[in-house]
């Protein structure tokens, strides 16, 4: 049994806690309070389970849910019936129509702009300014938020035939390499935290998000914090991948052979319905300079390859497609011309982010992709 002043002390330091969490909880209601009179946020600002879903069955697809709308960092997002974003698709496809199907994750989507600055509706322009006599372009945009190669396959298998596309765009970013199974892409071996391990954390992070004006204001900052104090180790977050970008590894490797693999197998695709297929592959803002590199490494204690500015992936990637046909946009070199500060998405709500491309982000990669269609591309055969 505990003594009595043992008791008297436990007594006095739960008091004082209790004091202390009661003038916390004050603080932050009152600071609720202030931000919802002097800055409202939008609440919706980070939630996309109104247009994206997880299949529940294995493998667990990733994809747009038909109808789907919400304002989404800060921008309209639709999806139309057929799980697109953007308006509704003529089927089927209209006569003297050059149809595009344009396939990705959040970069293809639009991550953070509006859908006229994706860069497939960029494309779209630049294709109907000076199109073909009696022909007209169209570009669609099948981006998913979080998709990887295995939902990319997925989704050309569900769409491709209704939509007839002439020609099929990858838009490959970096993190697409992964290791692959028959349920998809999992994370590295030493992530052992089990999904449901953490689902209620994340469950209570999207029901702050959707109540809380000052933790809307504060989400990313606060990640932000904790990332650059070492309190959460980004390195081990398994929805941020730069593992082609950091030390080689066996798993590395891995992820290269299985990733060929799976692109393969949409190359096979293509080929089979005489689809042209095409493949955009994007930087990360790290690959585009020294200060960048070092930007990432120090503010967020990323572990990066000091080869993380040779463009070894894009070469890789090279190579694959030189031995295989495919036909490959390397966006690095275009990119490189340009201020690196410029190109990814950057506002009050996003401090930093070293993947989703900005508005002008977008319109360069829908140059150079254009410019590459007009080179490699036969895009005269109207099916």
């Amino acid at each position: 049994m505990c003594s009595p002043q043992i008791r008297l002390t436990m007594h006095r330091l739960l008091k004082k806690l209790t004091i202390a969490g009661i003038a916390v909880f004050v603080a932050l209601l009152s600071l609720e309070f202030g931000v919802r009179i002097v800055s409202p946020q939008d609440l919706g600002f980070w939630d996309s389970h109104s247009f994206r879903r997880i299949q529940i069955g294995p493998p667990h697809f990733i994809e747009n849910i038909p109808g789907g709308q919400a304002r989404f960092t800060g921008v309209p997002v639709a999806i139309n019936s057929l799980g697109f974003r953007g308006a509704e698709i003529t089927i089927p496809k209209p006569p003297n129509t050059i149809r595009i199907m344009a396939v990705g994750d959040s970069i293809t989507f639009g991550y953070g702009v509006p859908i006229e600055d994706t860069y497939a509706k960029a494309l779209e322009r630049r294709l109907n300014e000076h199109p073909l006599a009696g022909v007209r372009y169209e570009v669609l945009n099948g981006g998913t938020l979080g998709g990887s190669l295995v939902d990319y396959l997925h989704f050309l298998y569900e769409k491709a035939s209704l939509v007839q596309p002439d020609i099929v765009l990858i838009g490959l970013c970096l993190n697409d390499i992964l290791v692959y199974t028959q349920a998809g892409p999992i994370s590295r071996p030493e992530e052992d935290v089990r999904d449901n391990e953490i689902l209620w954390a994340r469950h209570l992070n999207r029901f702050v998000l959707q109540h809380s004006h000052l933790y809307t204001l504060m989400y990313s900052r606060l990640k932000s914090f904790l990332y650059g104090s070492g309190i959460l180790d980004i390195n081990k977050v398994q929805d941020l991948n730069f593992l082609v970008l950091s030390p080689p590894s066996d798993y590395q490797k891995k992820a290269w052979e299985s990733s060929l693999g799976m692109l393969t197998q949409i190359a096979i695709f293509c080929r089979e319905h005489e689809y042209q297929l095409v493949v955009a592959a994007f930087p990360m803002q790290m690959q585009l300079s020294m200060s960048n590199l070092q930007f990432y490494r120090e503010k967020y204690h990323l572990r990066l390859s000091d080869n993380a500015l040779s463009g070894d992936p894009q070469r890789r990637l090279q190579e694959y497609a030189s031995t295989t046909g495919l036909t490959l946009v390397d966006l690095l070199p275009a990119y490189r011309r340009y201020d690196p500060n410029e190109l990814y998405l950057h506002n009050q709500m996003i401090p930093a982010d070293p993947t989703h491309p900005s508005v002008k982000g977008n319109q360069i990669a829908a140059d150079a992709i254009f410019l590459a269609l007009q080179s490699t591309v036969h895009t005269g055969d109207n099916r």
